[in-house]
């Protein structure tokens, strides 16, 4: 037996620390509440559920109610569904929450005392006139009033149910601490939907973003969006389908016709095979015959009639019968189902090109806008490419590629909120298009223009656009306006016309 200390004791002791996020472990450690174990265990389930993006179930460490205003808090701000997959993000409201933990339990445990305090009052002044009566009846001076271990027992386990019972409000530390973010995370991802995870949880980037001067914008072209849901069909179109190329594939399962060979049993009952009595019957078999028989051969005369009746198959024998398996073998035809492997299929990149023309100017050009920005956000959501170009005259021609970044939506937000208003060069632009369509990344991908086709259209344009439709390319076009038959019409195919424009705001 060793009396020595043993580091490796120690550190199987303490191995459930493991357990807990590191960066919470030395919030963990000093804790008041609850043993270390349930600390350790409380913290691990609050952040994979809040990594997850829920709350965890009711009654999780350290229960009500103590977490009760800050499930509440995180409740009213909406701010889990933001956590699920940020990591960084869970860390950081984590720590809020240990505070938050804290400081309920500070105050509940101050709410008790006062409680406790008021009870006890109460109950010395029942005491006094108790012993003031007795002390009357008695004739005799009053004896002074003390409330025994027991009594103050009873009164704080009362102390502490009244509180628990109190109506608790939101935490209102942590509405001031994380209010803000989650009004503007979820202002960015009503108007960008998947496309604002791209700003990671930057607590800067997000206000930064609603603080651009093109955010109202945005917020129009939104709402422009929900009022003509045609255009999101239309987007959703975009990209022609293909195999992957990193040789990702994807399994379904079929069914294939096979013969095989089965095996059919049949139970057949039979004596050849004892396993039960059946009763008695006639019969030469010694290895069943009754006592009775057996007995006769110890007599000199009747052992000659034990073999006369063993001749002729008389001796009384017990009847046996068991079950015999007879198995046959039978060709059939059955489907199976097996899983086959083949390329996953995906759509490819969004060219988007809009005209920010004179003639666009206002209603027009939004709704234009609107599109780019809901190709921005299918392409995000699907993980696909997207470039944006925007133009008007001779040498006006914006570029712009869809930069999965926080840096990037800034661009974006640029991009969105700038207008030419000049005149209108549709061979410019498209001469970009069709040299980029020409590179290997952009190959598969489909343009869609935004205009209302109020440009004439030279024999050159549509020969190079004829030449990438040759390839694979679909154009398509969003004429805004009902101005019948347009240069648009000259180089896509098809053109989406919407009749009612009146429903976009009242421009007609």
């Amino acid at each position: 037996m060793t009396t020595g200390f043993e580091a490796g004791a120690l550190e199987r002791r303490y191995a459930f620390l493991d357990d807990c996020p590191p960066k919470l472990v030395p919030t963990v450690i000093t804790l008041p509440i609850g043993s270390l174990t349930e600390r350790v265990k409380g913290a691990r389930r609050w952040h994979d559920a809040l990594l997850a993006g829920r709350l965890p179930r009711p009654g999780t460490w350290p229960g009500p109610p103590l977490d009760t205003p800050v499930r509440k808090a995180l409740e009213s701000m909406g701010l889990v569904r933001f956590c699920k997959g940020q990591p960084e993000l869970v860390e950081a409201l984590m720590m809020e929450v240990l505070a938050a933990f804290v400081r309920c339990n500070r105050d509940f445990r101050s709410d008790v005392a006062d409680r406790l305090r008021e009870l006890e009052e109460l109950e010395r002044a029942d005491r006094r006139k108790a012993e003031a009566k007795l002390a009357r009846a008695k004739k005799r001076a009053a004896r002074p009033v003390r409330i025994d271990q027991d009594t103050r027992r009873r009164l704080r386990d009362a102390a502490q149910r009244e509180c628990a019972a109190r109506e608790l409000s939101a935490d209102a530390d942590m509405v001031v601490a994380w209010g803000e973010h989650a009004r503007a995370w979820a202002q960015l991802a009503d108007v960008f939907g998947d496309l604002g995870q791209m700003l990671g949880r930057g607590w800067d980037m997000s206000m930064g973003v609603l603080k651009h001067a093109g955010w109202l914008d945005l917020l129009r072209l939104r709402e422009l969006v929900e009022k003509l849901p045609e255009l999101r069909e239309v987007v959703r179109a975009l990209g022609r389908i293909h195999a992957r190329n990193d040789g990702e594939t994807v399994a379904e399962k079929i069914l294939v016709p096979v013969r095989r060979l089965e095996e059919d049993r049949v139970e057949v009952r039979t004596a050849h095979v004892p396993a039960e009595t059946r009763g008695i019957e006639r019969s030469g078999q010694i290895a069943r015959m009754l006592p009775v028989e057996a007995s006769m051969l110890g007599h000199p005369k009747l052992k000659l009639v034990w073999h006369a009746r063993r001749a002729e198959r008389a001796l009384l024998t017990y009847r046996l019968e068991g079950t015999e398996v007879k198995r046959t073998w039978t060709e059939r035809e059955i489907e199976v189902q097996v899983e086959r492997r083949r390329p996953r299929p995906e759509r490819g990149p969004i060219i988007a090109v809009i005209d920010t023309s004179g003639s666009m100017h206002g209603l027009p050009e939004r709704v234009a806008k609107a599109i780019v920005l809901e190709a921005a956000k299918t392409a995000h959501a699907e993980r696909r490419r997207c470039f944006l170009y925007a133009h008007s005259g001779p040498g006006q021609v914006l570029e712009h590629e869809l930069d999965l970044s926080p840096d990037g939506v800034g661009r974006l937000l640029e991009f969105l909120g700038f207008s030419f208003g000049g005149g209108s060069d549709e061979t410019t632009v498209m001469a970009k298009v069709v040299a980029r369509l020409k590179e290997n990344e952009w190959s598969k991908a489909d343009v869609v223009v935004v205009s209302d086709g109020e440009w004439p259209t030279p024999a050159s344009l549509v020969r190079s656009v004829e030449s990438a439709r040759e390839n694979g390319t679909r154009f398509h076009g969003v004429q805004i306006g009902n101005r019948g038959r347009t240069g648009l019409h000259a180089i896509c195919d098809p053109v989406h016309v919407f009749q009612d424009w009146a429903t976009a705001g009242g421009w007609r």
